[in-house]
């Protein structure tokens, strides 16, 4: 895809729309405030991308979209990001766990 593609944003919301619908099938369920920011942030960036290339109209569309979802989070801010990261695993350690039998005979497990 293209570097500026609006087909990322648009498969985002289409596999997020789909998990919440296959999620919500058969229950009376609301969207978290976390899902609402995503959703905000997926269509605000869709409404950009439409603006800059003069689609005005489908801006004003996805811009509404976008801010009924940050109304709906409740929020005045988006949450703060956090750092998560992994310690580099260490090397591959070959390791021979094969058992060998004893030369005594002995009935004792331990």
């Amino acid at each position: 895809m293209a570097a500026d593609s609006p087909w990322p944003l648009r498969l985002d919301l289409i596999s997020a729309k789909a998990l919440v619908w296959v999620a919500s099938v058969g229950r009376d369920a609301e969207l978290t405030r976390d899902a609402h920011i995503f959703f905000f942030d997926r269509y605000q960036r869709l409404a950009q991308f439409h603006k800059r290339h003069g689609h005005h109209a489908t801006f004003e569309r996805l811009q509404a979209k976008a801010d009924e979802h940050y109304r709906a989070s409740g929020g005045t801010e988006p949450p703060f990001a956090a750092a998560m990261a992994m310690p580099r695993p260490r090397r591959w350690i070959s390791v021979d766990a094969v058992a060998t039998r004893h030369s005594h005979d002995s009935d004792d497990a331990a």
